[in-house]
C-alpha cells in the first residue's frame, strides 16, 4: 500500500516539478528508469520547441528573401533526415528496445536533444549576424538588418 501512494505521489507531483526543470534535476529527483526515459523526453521536447522558434523566427526576419526561404526549407527537410538516419546508425538493431533495454528511451532522447541542439546554434547565426566585410557570409545578414527586420515584426 505504501509503494501504491508513492506511485500515485510521484506520477501526480512529479510533472509539475521533476519534468519542469532541466533534465539534469530531473534526473536527479527521479528514481525509476520510466521516470528517467519521461525527463530525457521532456528535454527533447524542448530542444525541439527551441529548434522551431528559431526556425519560425528565421523565416519571419528573412521574409523578403524566397530564394534563401526556399533553400532553408530544403535543408531544414534534409537536415530532419540526416538526425533520423545518424539516430538508426546510434541504434541500428531493428528490435531497439530488446537490444538496448529499457534505457533506450532515455538513450535515443538524449541523442536526438544533442542533435537537435547542434542544429539550434548552427541555425542561431542566421539571427546572430555577422559583421560587414565577411565575404564568406552568403546570406546571413549584418546585426543592424537582422534587427531592423525583427523591430518590423
Amino acid at each position: 500500500m505504501k509503494m501504491f501512494r508513492r506511485a500515485i505521489f510521484i506520477s501526480l507531483f512529479l510533472p509539475f516539478t521533476a519534468f519542469g526543470q532541466d533534465v539534469g534535476t530531473c534526473l536527479e529527483m527521479v528514481i525509476t528508469q520510466s521516470e528517467m526515459n519521461r525527463c530525457e523526453g521532456v528535454n527533447y521536447e524542448k530542444a525541439d520547441a527551441e529548434l522551431n522558434r528559431v526556425y519560425k523566427r528565421i523565416q519571419k526576419v528573412y521574409k523578403d528573401d524566397g530564394e534563401f526561404l526556399s533553400k532553408l526549407k530544403i535543408s531544414q527537410r534534409t537536415w530532419i533526415k540526416l538526425r533520423d538516419a545518424d539516430l538508426e546508425m546510434h541504434f541500428p538493431k531493428d528490435n531497439k528496445q530488446a537490444q538496448y533495454g529499457s534505457v533506450y528511451p532515455m538513450c535515443h532522447s538524449g541523442v536526438s536533444t544533442a542533435l537537435t541542439l547542434q542544429r539550434v546554434e548552427y541555425l542561431k547565426q542566421w539571427l546572430e549576424g555577422v559583421e560587414e566585410g565577411d565575404v564568406c557570409s552568403g546570406s546571413i545578414k549584418r546585426p543592424d538588418e537582422i534587427n531592423e527586420a525583427i523591430n518590423k515584426i
